[in-house]
């Protein structure tokens, strides 16, 4: 999936180029790492690791293009947004408020859906990403009583859950997403909203809610987003983390056997070529999965080949 010919991106529900192009000046003053910035960039804005890289090349194109002192030079803004926004930002010129991402019959029907947790209504969740977004929001930052907010909690999750299951069913027969869709744009954010939901569940601590949300990130990463490594890596990764701290240190292992089996063809590409970006992160994680099911079953001759790949392929990787 290419960005349009005028170098504009879909951006995941709720977020606006102007964030965007805000996240990447501080990224850039405060020296953060390339790793970081590619997944701020990934899992917040929603992009693929190849729109990311290309984003940060155009907002870096912004500040030299300001840096050359020619008004000539100014990106167009309708064209070019990102290095357009950075621009601005050189120059210290305004660029403009933000607008709300969200319609206000969005935010009514996050809001309803609410209400009706707080009577104690049955959940009913909703097909719209933004409305599910909204309602994660909202169900995360309150600060109602307990009883309150675990309910808002659960109406959140279903609604994270509904639109996910509305968003697969668009994918008919495709095995995921293509990368720097809208589809994938909104499978991050509903992936980020239901890993929000989850972290509440954990704090209260409710280890059954907390699986059960782990598994729905893990539902959306794997059928939407499926076609990545990195993004599955995690999910499979953080799910079994979850099952081993519940005292089931044997289902953990098995949890992510498939992602010893799945992540060999990766593994197998960097025996002629050097990983990247995302092909890094990947191979952390399958680095991370090996060593999970070593400690549970112990070392094997299998197992410390498969370490030793990935660690060769790690030490190639390119990522700062």
């Amino acid at each position: 999936m290419e960005w349009t010919d005028d170098m504009t991106l879909r951006l995941a529900p709720g977020t606006t180029t102007q964030e965007l192009a805000a996240f990447l000046g501080e990224a850039r003053s405060g020296d953060a790492s390339r790793r970081s910035t590619l997944l701020g960039l990934a899992e917040r804005f929603g992009l693929s690791f190849e729109d990311a890289r290309l984003c940060m090349g155009r907002h870096e194109a912004g500040i030299v293009r300001a840096r050359s002192g020619n008004s000539a030079n100014e990106p167009d803004r309708a064209k070019d947004p990102v290095a357009w926004l950075s621009y601005q930002q050189e120059m210290g010129f305004s660029a403009g408020d933000d607008v709300d991402p969200f319609s206000l019959a969005q935010r009514e029907q996050a809001a309803a859906l609410l209400d009706r947790a707080r009577r104690r209504e049955p959940t009913k969740g909703t097909e719209d990403v933004g409305v599910a977004i909204i309602a994660t929001e909202l169900a995360a930052t309150s600060t109602e009583p307990d009883v309150n907010r675990y309910y808002l909690l659960l109406e959140a999750a279903t609604a994270v859950s509904v639109a996910a299951e509305t968003l697969i069913d668009t994918l008919g027969k495709q095995p995921c997403a293509q990368q720097g869709s809208q589809q994938w744009a909104d499978g991050l954010a509903l992936a980020g909203a239901a890993r929000a939901i989850t972290a509440k569940f954990a704090a209260q601590p409710d280890p059954e809610l907390e699986e059960r949300g782990l598994a729905l990130v893990g539902r959306i990463v794997t059928r939407v987003l499926g076609q990545s490594y990195a993004h599955v890596g995690r999910a499979m990764y953080e799910s079994a983390l979850c099952i081993q701290r519940n005292g089931d240190p044997n289902r953990a292992a098995e949890h992510v056997d498939a992602v010893l089996t799945d992540f060999a063809p990766l593994l197998r590409r960097f025996e002629d070529e050097d990983p990247v970006d995302e092909d890094v992160i990947a191979l952390e994680y399958l680095r991370s999965c090996i060593k999970l099911v070593a400690q549970v079953r112990g070392s094997s001759s299998e197992l410390r080949s498969l370490l030793s790949q990935t660690e060769e392929a790690l030490a190639r990787g390119i990522l700062e």
